[in-house]
């Protein structure tokens, strides 16, 4: 570099340097707040997501236990001939209790 880059460079330096003031301090805490909340937001979606897929899974569970249970010769006459003349009142019953929780859990 020669010595007139050097004084171009200088010159554009304090050009362009950002004006001399004190730091906005509220900017600051409301940028950390909001980074903290988001912050409590995604733990909170985590939370949320491994427990829907535990109770999905356990639902799922459930329903081929039911499965299972209304294909046996001892709960024949309740399945009746489709197999499935127990299941589906239990089925409703299992998917209300399992919207109910997740929507009251995401409030």
């Amino acid at each position: 570099m020669t010595q007139s880059d050097e004084a171009i460079d200088a010159m554009l330096g304090a050009a362009l340097a950002p004006p001399a003031r004190p730091g906005d301090r509220a900017f600051l805490v409301r940028v950390e707040r909001r980074i903290d909340a988001e912050a409590a937001l995604a733990r909170a979606e985590r939370r949320f997501w491994k427990s829907f897929a535990f109770e999905a899974l356990a639902i799922g569970a459930l329903l081929a236990a039911l499965w299972l249970l209304s294909s046996s010769d001892l709960l024949a006459p309740l399945a009746g001939p489709a197999h499935w003349g127990l299941a589906p009142p239990l089925l409703l019953v299992l998917a209300l209790w399992f919207a109910g929780t997740q929507r009251l859990r995401r409030l």
